[in-house]
């Protein structure tokens, strides 16, 4: 499910202050010699932290500047920010121009243990610390609580598990009405799960995969929709007539048994709607695979104002600093239009876990495991282009494909990325 589903939740009123913030806050004068530190993002919700930063002391000062591509942003920009906040700062033709942040762990303005271990190792490039993660998400599996749904696990689901969904299917005629469940419904959640079985898709030029794995990967979907559903033509026949609402909503009118969303996604589903639902955390070979849009802070070296900068990530990084957040995120309702830090899960375990409940008390019992995240391998800055362009279409038509149909889909997708490459002008 895309983005989109902020907009038919109520986003409304709380991203426009969101919006607001991003596009119109002013520099603010500080009462230091260096004047504000620019802050670069493409995640609205860091306006609003600022404010909170900018209001707590006096000594230093931060001001946002919102870039939509912030990779691009910071590959052509001669005037560097003093620090950058966004997703897809690993890529290649970015990284390069951070610096080694060990020295916050060393000087203890940040404390290295505070971390998801696997999102504070994607950070590290070669020994050297130059990303602290901020926040990520995770993909959900949801269902209405109390029904037909018996699961094995309090936490997680996979596709073993999902394979008994085909229970609930039931035809009239030669046409289901009513479905447990396909992979195939959400070419998001598909790339997901291929990336999870082997694909291991990663920066290239401008991608790369395993040709194994994504063989494996392409197979073992075709099986799976053979098995549970019949096949992918009857997957898609049912999905084109009946899933056209959101998918907590055919998932709670009973239309289909289990529904992919993303976590974030599903708490910003109304409480009203979301109160008979119920939801694990999707997970294969037993990690939940780290949905690819991670957000990480890096200090360009080239930036200005760097004891602003590190003021600031000492602050933020304080887990009553992240309470403040979501309490202020709360009172000016921005919550109804972003969920939890910075759009996902902080990367500081104990506000997860101790104050992400009072804010989401659903998540009591639901906390993401410490040792069971899978994170994704380096992708190039403009993989949501290529992954909703290439690869996910791509993915659907190799999935509908009669088993063994291609000897080596890997050919056939690099031909398919070259095909795109060309049309954009690469």
């Amino acid at each position: 499910m895309n983005r989109s589903i902020r907009y038919a939740l109520g986003l409304g009123a709380a991203f426009a202050v969101l919006a607001a913030f991003a596009a119109f806050l002013v520099p603010v004068l500080t009462r230091g010699a260096e004047g504000p530190a620019p802050i670069w993002t493409d995640v609205p919700e860091l306006a609003l932290y600022a404010e909170l930063f900018n209001a707590q002391q006096s000594r230093y000062r931060v001001n946002v500047e919102w870039k939509g591509d912030l990779a691009v942003a910071l590959r052509e920009a001669r005037v560097q920010p003093a620090l950058a906040v966004g997703r897809y700062l690993k890529s290649s033709g970015v990284r390069d121009r951070f610096q080694s942040l060990d020295y916050l762990f060393g000087e203890l303005l940040v404390n290295q243990a505070a971390f998801y271990p696997e999102l504070l190792a994607l950070g590290n490039i070669e020994g050297r610390q130059l990303l602290l993660p901020v926040s990520f998400d995770l993909p959900a599996v949801v269902f209405v609580e109390g029904g037909q749904v018996k699961t094995p696990s309090d936490l997680v689901l996979g596709m073993g598990e999902l394979a008994g969904a085909a229970a609930f299917n039931q035809k009239k005629g030669e046409s289901y009405v009513r479905m447990g469940f396909s992979p195939r419904w959400d070419p998001e959640f598909l790339v997901l799960l291929a990336r999870a079985v082997g694909a291991g898709f990663k920066e290239g030029r401008p991608l790369s995969w395993s040709e194994s794995g994504l063989a494996a990967a392409v197979q073992r979907i075709v099986d799976w929709s053979k098995t549970a559903n019949g096949s992918a033509v009857h997957e898609e026949d049912f999905q084109f007539k009946y899933l056209y609402t959101p998918a907590y909503k055919f998932v709670g009118e009973g239309r289909a048994l289990f529904a992919y969303m993303r976590g974030s996604d599903f708490f910003l589903v109304p409480e009203e709607k979301r109160a008979p639902l119920d939801f694990r955390w999707f997970a294969e070979g037993g990690s939940i695979p780290v949905r690819e849009d991670l957000v990480f802070a890096a200090m360009p070296r080239a930036g200005k104002s760097k004891p602003a900068a590190e003021a600031f990530l000492k602050w933020f990084y304080q887990e009553e600093s992240q309470r403040a957040m979501l309490e202020s995120a709360r009172k000016t309702r921005a919550s109804e239009g972003s969920f939890g830090i910075a759009e996902g899960f902080s990367a500081v375990r104990a506000v997860n876990e101790k104050v992400f409940p009072l804010y989401y008390p659903a998540l009591v019992g639901h906390l993401p495991p410490a040792d069971g995240l899978a994170a994704p391998a380096i992708l190039p800055s403009d993989w949501p282009a290529l992954r909703d362009n290439v690869v996910a279409p791509w993915l659907l038509e190799a999935t509908a494909r009669p088993a063994g149909a291609k000897a080596a889909p890997g050919q056939d997708l690099s031909a398919r990325l070259a095909e795109y490459l060309k049309r954009r002008g690469d």
